[in-house]
């Protein structure tokens, strides 16, 4: 029955309408896109759920019969395609932050203040200058845009931004921040 979902190669003869698409991430990563649609077909079933539910209940079936279908069962459905949906934005915000050029650090700062992020219900807003985000930016990747190259004493690289930069100048022991010229 869910056969569509499953990825190449996952399970064993199984091959699925999003097998060859190799997704953004290549593998079986899915997409923004394909998160979105399972959403919406997840909403509808939540729609085609009560629907029923009150079919049932104007029939003149037994009592059982017409309270099978509990309202709790299209509100779950209803919740799990807002999970779905959080999941589409969390997965978009992270290949938008692996653009070419974006921050390398996978954890977000106020990009004006720094490290002084504070979350909850999954928004968050920085506790110096009141900049407000409709998603948890302290919990997934940085993604604005690159203005140093960070070096450490072991050779290791990062490209990082601006927030992130002047967090590092301060930590980084015997390391090199380096400005990259803007055109």
């Amino acid at each position: 029955m869910y056969e569509h979902l499953a990825c190449a190669g996952a399970v064993p003869g199984v091959m699925g309408v999003y097998a060859d698409t190799g997704g953004a991430g290549g593998g079986c990563e899915p997409t923004p896109a394909e998160l979105r649609e399972l959403q919406a077909r997840a909403y509808a079933l939540a729609r085609d759920v009560g629907a029923m539910r009150e079919r049932l209940k104007q029939s003149g079936l037994p009592r059982g019969v017409r309270g099978s279908l509990p309202g709790t069962v299209d509100d779950a459905l209803q919740q799990t395609a807002q999970r779905i949906g959080t999941a589409a934005e969390g997965l978009a915000r992270v290949r938008a932050a692996q653009w070419s050029g974006s921050c390398t650090a996978w954890w977000g700062i106020c990009p004006t203040c720094g490290p002084t992020l504070c979350a909850e219900g999954g928004r968050s807003w920085c506790a110096e200058c009141g900049a407000r985000w409709g998603y948890d930016r302290s919990q997934g990747p940085c993604g604005e845009p690159g203005a140093y190259l960070a070096l450490d004493t072991m050779g290791g690289t990062a490209l990082v931004c601006a927030g992130h930069g002047r967090h590092m100048q301060e930590r980084l022991d015997g390391g090199l921040l380096l400005a990259i010229p803007t055109p």
